[in-house]
């Protein structure tokens, strides 16, 4: 009996997590069509506000946000510079990618991926996602430890072969990349996943 309360409870959990991502998805939406700046400044706020909670913790959020926060800033200059005039894109961008970093992080993919029958018609497009993710975790983690390694090495970040070490660099990352991701392949063959 307490095995079937708490399968329904789990069950109303997972759906309630669901229906807040596609809440947050929806807010997205919303945030990226609407043309009055009043709720885009609502909207920002409450959007940091979720991010926030989604991460559980501030600093976390915070560090999360800050390279957006410089993408809009730098469009909103950009803007200010050429004389154009100022538009809502960067707050839009900012309020789109809380809601949906947001999202992606409430909603419980493990436990609503394990639950996929293999005999399934969703079965091959979930295997589909868990390897495209897992190769974008590999380009991520493979590019994050070689430009850290790169940061530690050179003198002067600019320059002429500060440039010429960044190309080095960004073709070793994808040699790097493309030798996991077969190494990866290589082994899902073995065990008669890629046929």
């Amino acid at each position: 009996m307490s095995r079937i309360k708490a399968a329904s409870s789990w069950s109303t959990f997972t759906w309630s997590r669901w229906a807040s991502g596609v809440l947050l998805l929806g807010a997205a939406i919303i945030a990226s069509l609407v043309p009055d700046y009043r709720l885009l400044a609502l909207a920002v706020p409450c959007g940091f506000g979720v991010h926030t909670f989604a991460r559980r913790s501030l600093s976390k959020s915070l560090h999360a946000a800050i390279p957006v926060v410089l993408f809009a800033a730098t469009l909103t200059l950009l803007q200010v510079i050429v004389r154009m005039p100022v538009t809502l894109l960067a707050a839009q961008a900012v309020a789109v990618f809380l809601f949906v970093s947001a999202a992606f992080r409430i909603v419980p993919w493990a436990a609503s991926v394990a639950r996929i029958s293999p005999h399934s018609r969703l079965f091959a497009f979930a295997l589909y996602a868990l390897f495209t993710r897992h190769f974008f975790f590999i380009l991520t983690g493979e590019a994050m430890r070689l430009f850290r390694a790169r940061s530690q090495c050179i003198i002067r970040p600019y320059g002429k072969g500060a440039f010429r070490s960044l190309a080095a660099a960004l073709a070793s990352l994808f040699s790097r990349s493309l030798l996991r991701a077969e190494r990866f392949y290589a082994a899902q063959l073995l065990r008669g996943l890629a046929e």
